[in-house]
Parts: structure tokens; C-alpha cells; sequence
């Protein structure tokens, strides 16, 4: 094996890999935010319709 010059070194690009995990991070993240997207509809709707639990 040998050295590379400092030339070389430079122009070395590396490279992107998709690994199971971040896959699986992606889907977990897309499925929080329709969760979170549920709960507001549900709040939203109703906040409209009155139909709240007292808080006492």
C-alpha cells in the first residue's frame, strides 16, 4: 500500500450510504409527524364543536 500525496488526498470524494437505520429513523420520524398532525386536527375540531373536558 502506498502513500498518497497531498494532490490525491483532495480529490478523494466520498460517498453517501443509506443504512437500514437512518431508513428506519425516516419512518419513525414521518410516523410521529402524522401523529402529531392527528392530534391537532382532533384539538382543532373540538375546540370548534365545544366539546372539552373542564380542567377542574
Amino acid at each position: 500500500m502506498r502513500k498518497l500525496t497531498d494532490n490525491e488526498l483532495k480529490n478523494i470524494k466520498g460517498g453517501v450510504s443509506l443504512t437500514s437505520t437512518a431508513i428506519k429513523y425516516v419512518g419513525d420520524l414521518i410516523e410521529i409527524l402524522i401523529l402529531a398532525g392527528r392530534k391537532l386536527g382532533s384539538s382543532i375540531r373540538r375546540i370548534g364543536s365545544g366539546d372539552l373536558c373542564p380542567l377542574k
